[in-house]
């Protein structure tokens, strides 16, 4: 009785075990993939978070060797949230390849109302002889849709992991464990598929029950 519950098996939880999709066309679908493996696989996390604890420790600290320099720079810091705004910066250049920062300015121009970290997903980039010349941000629900917004060259901060300076986006630090990470999940939809099949066949032999037209015994 096992052996055609064997045969039942569905092969469909096996197709998808090909890692050459893994990896997907666009840098922006690429971003959205590595965001998700590092909300879902605690590995990639433990491995991101690690780098980023390299890159800036625990917090940023501001020094110079001129004090009044050194109290007005911190009261900045600490105003503007610096500390918070390079952490979400690392991350996102780390986790999707790219980290855009915008600064706003006061309506009088004179100083800095706040600094933010931008989804890089949502802007767009050009670039020209290696120099940024226009940036557009769109919704990140509808990327790409109409004109987007138009955000100033002069306040805006883009940075690229691992991408020579002709490359208009970086690339992910999770980018060389895609293929891995999706041959890793088959395995697991597979395992658990195998796992539910054979829930019934074994309960039916310790306790026995009805199968079909057939009343199964337990062992004894």
């Amino acid at each position: 009785m096992l052996v055609p519950l064997a045969a039942a098996l569905d092969p469909s939880v096996f197709n998808k075990i090909n890692a050459s999709e893994a990896v997907p066309a666009s840098w922006e679908e690429r971003a959205r993939k590595a965001w998700e493996y590092y909300l879902e696989e605690p590995l990639v996390k433990n491995c991101v978070n690690s780098w980023r604890t390299f890159a800036v420790g625990d917090e940023i600290k501001i020094t110079s060797d001129d004090e009044d320099v050194k109290s007005d720079a911190a009261l900045l810091a600490d105003r503007l949230n610096i500390s918070a705004f390079v952490k979400d910066m690392i991350l996102q250049l780390l986790v999707k390849g790219d980290a855009v920062g915008f600064k706003r300015y006061t309506k009088d121009g004179k100083d800095l109302e706040e600094v933010i970290c931008v989804n890089p997903v949502s802007v767009k980039v050009k670039y020209a002889q290696g120099q940024i010349v226009e940036v557009r941000q769109y919704p990140d629900d509808n990327p790409g849709i109409g004109e987007g917004l138009e955000l100033p060259v002069d306040q805006v901060l883009h940075l690229k992991w691992d991408a020579p300076s002709f490359s208009p986006r970086g690339n992910s630090l999770v980018l060389p464990a895609f293929q891995s990470i999706e041959l890793l999940r088959d395995y697991r939809r597979a395992e658990q598929a195998i796992a539910k099949r054979w829930a019934t066949p074994f309960r039916l032999l310790k306790v026995g029950g009805a199968f079909g037209q057939k009343m199964v015994m337990p062992d004894q």
